[in-house]
């Protein structure tokens, strides 16, 4: 039989040493981080300098977008305007146009800048080229290309007086070949030939029958039954017939007196009849 443990004493054993609780941590000295160094000890980021942004300048801030001109100062040392274009002097202001026609649209295009010689010739050609293809395949444009062409004569007038560029902030336009050494420049001879065919149409159908008046003389070519006419010099070998009267209208035989020979025309040119005589 076990003895009962005496009393007082616990039947279980010693218990777990009871464990003091730690102090509480000190509070932090005033500049100090309070989460303990930093174990890289240097900022990996870098330090920042007040008053900057962290990720650094923009993209793209301060630079000309794509495809611009890179534009300097607009002063040549002298006081006088510099070339927009390569900053070179001396050079004068100007307005280069040029112009597009697309049937019943159109458009007028023109550049105002400072040009220095070189980069006028080089603008000038460059328009005045492409206007000369582009410009005329409209109603209007017809008439307002030949009239931007002879307007880009002015300013080209003024890079012709210029000598040649000094200083600037870079290099000038490369003038390239002359405009009548590019094969742009000849599309315009197709608007050119229907201008001079019909100027020539114009200028053949003034001498039928349809200008006829008193006192002119005419060949006769084709059939008794459907001639054609056409006014000549009276001292021609060719010359058949003379004028008596011209009478407007329709008629059918009955305009001219009888010993008389009658030319009735009706449509084109208008409805009329001549009463002719033979020449000699």
């Amino acid at each position: 039989m076990a003895t009962p443990p005496p009393p007082g004493r616990n039947p279980y054993g010693q218990p777990y040493a009871q464990q003091t609780a730690p102090p509480p941590p000190a509070p932090p000295q005033p500049g100090q981080n309070p989460y303990g160094q930093n174990p890289y000890g240097q900022n990996p980021y870098g330090q920042g300098q007040p008053g900057q942004n962290p990720y650094g300048p923009p993209q793209g801030q301060g630079q000309q977008p794509f495809g611009y001109p890179q534009t300097g100062p607009q002063t040549a040392p002298d006081g006088g305007p510099a070339c927009t274009f390569c900053g070179g002097f001396p050079a004068v202001q100007a307005t280069v146009r040029g112009h597009q026609g697309f049937l019943i649209i159109m458009r007028f295009l023109k550049r105002r800048a400072n040009y220095c010689r070189t980069c006028g010739i080089a603008t000038h050609r460059e328009m005045t080229t492409k206007t000369l293809w582009q410009g005329w395949w409209g109603i209007a444009s017809f008439v307002i290309t030949p009239i931007t062409v002879l307007i880009n004569l002015g300013p080209r007038g003024k890079f012709n007086k210029l000598p040649a560029p000094n200083g600037g902030f870079g290099p000038p336009m490369n003038p390239g070949k002359p405009i009548f050494l590019r094969g742009g420049a000849y599309v315009m001879l197709a608007p050119l030939l229907v201008l001079a065919l019909i100027v020539a149409g114009v200028a053949m159908g003034g001498n039928d029958a349809n200008s006829a008046s008193a006192g002119d003389c005419v060949s006769k070519s084709g059939s008794d039954s459907d001639p054609t006419l056409k006014v000549v010099d009276c001292t021609s070998g060719s010359a058949a017939y003379r004028v008596v009267e011209r009478h407007g209208g329709k008629h059918y035989g009955d305009a001219c007196s009888d010993g008389d020979a009658e030319y009735d025309h009706s449509g084109p040119g208008g409805d009329y009849a001549l009463c002719l005589t033979r020449v000699g």
